[in-house]
């Protein structure tokens, strides 16, 4: 191409450019439709574990509210049982009657009452055996000073030293008059609660929480190795913390989990009477599982059209390359052919000359020497000298005058 005239040097590399241009921007149009694609597909699987995760939450919430409900119920049957007829502590019929409540739910742990100092009511105890005292109890103090006082749910508490994690519901018992008598309650321990979360289907890295009133962690699924030590913890961080400040009952966020490092798609929860908090989390790894097949083939796809469409503009380069070489080396022929033809002027057709003198006649009737003809007529011109036959013819000549000037 360095022998081709710069208007076609110059058109060869505008048609260049605009080749490298054009599949450079096929490539860029099927790779941001490939990712746009991939985008929007990533983003309906998201709204899809949102959905799940929200439906997943309000069935606990409905299980919860049932739960605590049925709860409440037996703890009514008992508070109502003991308020109507007023036994003493001991009686056998209370006994009874909490049996048979108790077995009502299977979520219990335990169902008992205490009197009004706190003292919890036993049948077991023999007459003047000491009985377990109780009024140091939230729930007790609670409810004893607060006449009107309604269900009460504690904070996750240890039962006994060293016992179990349990929270307990409760409520007031009275006397004709409104005189308190003591108090009925419930414990479920988190062990159990754990358990009932666990029947959720969430894959095998997603996760359930359920939180009280005050964010004291009463459950999670999976367990962690520590969660004895993080139960009652009510420290929270990041999207969870501000899903709560947000005041908003239902909140869909994705973060890092500071518990084990997975990325989940969360759906918060907050209930309100009585106040507990439920977050529910898919993992990426696993509702993205179909996305990341569709990533690779597509990855895939767009990778091999990305490299057919380079391999063949270069292919195309190379031929347009030769194109332009054979065109400049025949640019330059024809550029040599037409200098040498430029050089050459041809006479043509017959020329009228003196048979003696050798003189041409041209167009117009004159006679021309022959070299000043030529001369004109074409590219060539004339220097002199004399061929050796003349020099001999000469030389005779002036040999012969010579000869004639001496006789004379």
């Amino acid at each position: 191409m360095t022998n081709m005239s710069p208007q076609i040097k110059g058109a060869s590399r505008s048609q260049l450019r605009s080749l490298v241009f054009a599949v450079l921007l096929f490539d860029l149009l099927v790779i941001g439709l490939a990712g746009w694609t991939l985008a929007n597909s990533r983003r309906q699987y998201v709204i899809h574990a949102e959905q799940t995760t929200d439906n997943l939450a309000q069935v606990l919430e409905q299980y919860l509210m049932a739960s605590i409900r049925q709860i409440d119920l037996v703890l009514m049957s008992v508070k109502d049982e003991a308020e109507r007829s007023d036994h003493p502590p001991g009686v056998a019929g209370i006994e009874a009657h909490l049996k048979s409540q108790f077995a009502r739910v299977a979520l219990l742990d335990s169902l008992r009452t205490t009197d009004a100092k706190g003292r919890l009511e036993r049948l077991d105890l023999p007459g003047g055996h000491p009985q377990e005292d109780l009024s140091h109890k939230p729930f007790f103090q609670h409810l004893s000073r607060t006449p009107q006082a309604g269900l009460f749910i504690s904070h996750p508490t240890r039962d006994g030293a060293g016992g179990a994690w349990v929270i307990t519901l409760a409520r007031r018992m009275e006397r004709p008059a409104g005189v308190f008598r003591g108090v009925v309650f419930a414990t479920v321990t988190l062990e159990q609660l754990t358990r009932e979360l666990a029947q959720v289907d969430i894959g095998k890295h997603g996760s359930i929480s359920l939180r009280g009133g005050e964010l004291d962690l009463l459950a999670r699924y999976p367990a962690t190795p520590d969660q004895d030590k993080i139960i009652g913890d009510p420290r929270i961080s990041g999207d969870y913390l501000a899903a709560v400040q947000s005041g908003r009952q239902i909140s869909h966020f994705s973060t890092h989990s500071v518990l084990d490092g997975q990325v989940r798609t969360y759906t918060f929860r907050k209930m309100s009477n009585p106040a507990f908090y439920i977050l529910v989390g898919l993992a990426e790894s696993e509702y993205l599982q179909t996305w990341y097949r569709e990533a690779l083939l597509s990855g895939s796809a767009v990778l091999g059209l990305v490299t057919l469409s380079l391999v063949l503009a270069w292919m195309a380069r190379t031929t347009w390359l030769k194109q332009m070489d054979s065109q400049a080396e025949r640019d330059h022929l024809i550029q040599d052919l037409t200098h040498a033809l430029a050089e050459v002027k041809n006479l043509k057709g017959m020329l009228p000359i003196c048979g003696h003198c050798k003189k041409i006649r041209d167009d117009q009737g004159y006679w021309n020497q022959m070299e000043t003809y030529i001369s004109e007529h074409t590219e060539a011109t004339f220097s002199h000298g004399v061929c050796p036959d003349c020099a001999k013819e000469l030389r005779q000549e002036m040999q012969a005058r010579r000869a004639e000037q001496n006789k004379a």
